[in-house]
């Protein structure tokens, strides 16, 4: 069967992208590898009665425009944004308001913080409009100026010391804007992690919520979903793609491709890399991934009174930060990771009288100096998370009865992301938006006619915004008869 449109992944974006595209007539299909819908965007079952989103606690707000034209609310995707966020040590601790009543320079700066990343979408959207260049082999444009121009060359730590003033405020500032990535907070371009400052929240029930209200929109739209077939290439013939070969030995046609994978497994897993002119195989193997994230889920079996409500960052420290991206970059996992808890405190989660913790860490290698991950290796982050959880809440970690350690290579295996890197690429100004890999292709088109990318730009910094924006490309295309 011919499609307008085939979606390679049913994450969040794709989704997205799925209930956009059917709701304007475009008849859309969606191939999932999972028998499950949702990407990152999953709950489940890690101890009997325990539940928890393995790959994150939270996403990304969703724009409010999406949010309604998907009517996730009705859908039973609701929002609970946390009230606060903690940094302790072991004689103080920095305490940040989600609203504080009253002028604060630090919430001024965090709707600063907002407003840049909601103008860099628009810049996306902006450039996305541009008509291609004649060839990918042309002159590269020199890209104008844009949102955050400024972060490009100025380090977080400066930034902050700038903006906040607060020594204690900064590291947990710098700790929130690298929870679960990895940067040296003194060099320069490292501010641009500032953008991840903003937060949706938990979804009651977990992400998995999410997904299901995403599937609900897209086939109430009209959008096909296939679940459990797995892609393996990308269909194409003198620069034009023509559909997606399953690994069953089918194929579907359709006139655009979306992938909502990364930029990596996009092009070196479904197409032939001799097969790709060399510009775009030196391109794609330039563009750098920085797989970073790691979590422990913890079972306990008594509740935590008086626990922290979101997230709690234990000792964060400037210093700190930039050993652990030294120790990751050589492959060695530093002493004292970065770490971020949360108590889940969503009963539905946990049975009666018990509780779900999770740890997620920052600067954790995909690749490890000395060989694979091992029991061993798994075991010593599990000590790492444990420490943490004990320094936090004294005396939760003698009440815990189970937990599970979620290292890269996991999250590579389960989502497909290359290197385990769940932001799609090193967050850098070199690898975003018109300074992406082609930049004669601005987002979310690439230089084989019909094959559009949902999964690799930086710098869309929310939910579903991705998607939504791929989903109005692909569908101005179709109208303007350019996918003939």
């Amino acid at each position: 069967m011919r499609y307008d449109a085939a979606i390679i992944g049913a994450g969040a974006e794709g989704l997205a992208a799925a209930a956009l595209l059917a709701g304007a007539g475009v008849k859309t299909i969606v191939v999932e590898r999972s028998e499950r819908a949702g990407g990152r965007a999953t709950t489940r079952e890690f101890h009997p009665g325990f539940r928890a989103s393995p790959f994150a606690d939270e996403l990304p707000p969703i724009p409010a425009d999406i949010h309604w034209a998907l009517d996730l609310s009705r859908r039973g995707a609701i929002f609970r944004p946390a009230p606060t966020s903690t940094a302790i040590w072991p004689d103080r601790q920095s305490l940040l308001r989600a609203r504080e009543s009253g002028a604060s320079s630090v919430h001024s700066f965090l709707r600063n913080a907002a407003e840049r990343a909601s103008d860099l979408r628009a810049r996306a959207t902006h450039d996305s409009n541009r008509a291609p260049q004649r060839s990918f082999f042309s002159r590269p444009a020199v890209p104008a100026s844009w949102p955050c121009e400024d972060w490009m060359a100025a380090s977080l730590a400066e930034v902050l010391a700038r903006e906040i003033g607060d020594p204690d405020m900064e590291a947990h500032l710098a700790a929130a804007a690298l929870r679960g990535w990895v940067a040296d907070p003194f060099l320069p371009g490292s501010a641009l992690h500032l953008l991840s400052l903003q937060r949706s929240g938990t979804v009651t029930g977990g992400l998995a919520t999410l997904a299901d209200a995403l599937v609900s929109a897209a086939r109430e739209a009209g959008a096909e979903i296939s679940l459990g077939r797995d892609a393996t290439d990308i269909r194409h013939a003198k620069g034009r793609v023509s559909g997606i070969g399953l690994a069953d030995g089918s194929e579907i046609e359709a006139r655009a491709v979306i992938s909502t994978l990364d930029l990596k497994r996009t092009f070196l897993s479904f197409f032939q890399w001799n097969a790709l002119p060399k510009e775009i195989v030196q391109a794609v193997g330039a563009f750098r991934m920085a797989g970073t994230t790691a979590r422990v889920l913890f079972a306990l079996d008594t509740v935590l009174p008086g626990a922290k409500r979101g997230a709690i960052y234990v000792a964060p420290d400037l210093e700190q930060l930039a050993a652990a991206n030294s120790a990751w970059r050589s492959g060695t996992i530093a002493a004292h990771l970065p770490v971020a808890l949360r108590v889940a405190d969503d009963p539905s989660l946990a049975p009666a009288g018990s509780a779900v913790v999770t740890a997620t860490f920052g600067a954790v290698p995909y690749r490890l100096f000395d060989g694979a991950w091992t029991r061993e290796k798994r075991d010593a982050l599990r000590k790492q998370a444990l420490a943490a959880l004990e320094s936090a809440i004294p005396g939760a970690s003698a009440h815990v009865v189970a937990a599970e350690v979620i290292a890269p290579p996991d999250i590579e295996e389960a989502l497909g992301a290359t290197d385990g890197d769940l932001a799609g690429g090193e967050i850098a100004a070199d690898q975003m938006l018109s300074a992406g890999p082609w930049p004669d292709f601005p987002f979310p088109r690439s230089p084989f006619k019909g094959l559009y990318l949902a999964g690799s730009w930086l710098a869309m910094g929310a939910t579903c915004a991705a998607g939504a924006a791929v989903a109005r490309i692909v569908a101005l295309d179709l109208a303007k008869g350019a996918l003939k």
